[in-house]
């Protein structure tokens, strides 16, 4: 009995896939809204994670960028600039794998920040530091939020909105292929129509008629 139940076991252990997690890292300027659709929970009062898991495969991660500067320590000013969602569709990721991403060109003081965040550009690394995939926000402008240490305010030019530009892959990232149109080769059909034609032609009676009940239930 014992015997019996370890061969199940077996059996189940055999036919249920292990995890394979794979491990997003991001920058500190980088904040993730979503993975796949789903809202990350980004709130005031929530953790600031900067792991998040990712399925094997392809995925859309929306992101923007948030960088904080201080104005006058003495006062407790401090400015945060902030862009539009970004959304970054990924290659293909391998199991148990650790990406990156981070921005390209980060600004050093709140004047670049604030051009930048017109348009940001964000890359995805590989655990060998190899960059896959870049992609560049949409053009906006009128972007930033500035704030002090009790009140922030956003200010988002809202009639302005236009579609970002496509992802720019690079030789080392994975893609999807695309599926090849199937054609239909003549000369092998009618190929396949002369066999058919000399099977009957040296069929036996029997044969012949077992072939037309087959195929009259069909």
């Amino acid at each position: 009995m014992n015997k019996r139940w370890s061969f199940f076991a077996t059996l189940l252990m055999m036919s249920t896939p292990a995890f394979a997690a794979i491990t997003l890292t991001t920058s500190e300027e980088i904040k993730i809204a979503a993975i796949n659709g789903q809202e990350v929970n980004t709130g005031l009062f929530s953790s600031n994670k900067k792991a998040h898991q990712l399925k094997t495969g392809e995925n859309v991660i929306s992101v923007r960028y948030s960088q904080y500067f201080e104005e006058n320590r003495n006062i407790g000013t401090h400015e945060i600039v902030r862009s539009n969602i970004v959304n970054i569709k990924t290659p293909l990721l391998d199991d148990n794998q650790t990406y990156y991403l981070s921005l390209i060109d980060t600004p050093k003081n709140v004047d670049a920040a604030r051009d930048y965040a017109k348009q940001p550009v964000f890359g995805l690394y590989n655990s060998k530091n190899q960059l896959l995939v870049k992609q560049q926000g949409a053009k906006t402008s009128g972007l930033g939020i500035v704030s002090n240490l009790f009140v922030e305010g956003e200010s988002i030019n809202r009639n302005q909105v236009n579609v970002q530009p496509s992802p720019e892959y690079t030789a080392q990232a994975k893609l999807n292929q695309p599926k090849e149109e199937i054609s239909t080769d003549v000369s092998v059909k009618g190929g396949q129509d002369q066999r058919l034609i000399q099977i009957w032609k040296n069929a036996s009676k029997v044969e012949r008629q077992k072939f037309l009940t087959w195929l009259a239930e069909q």
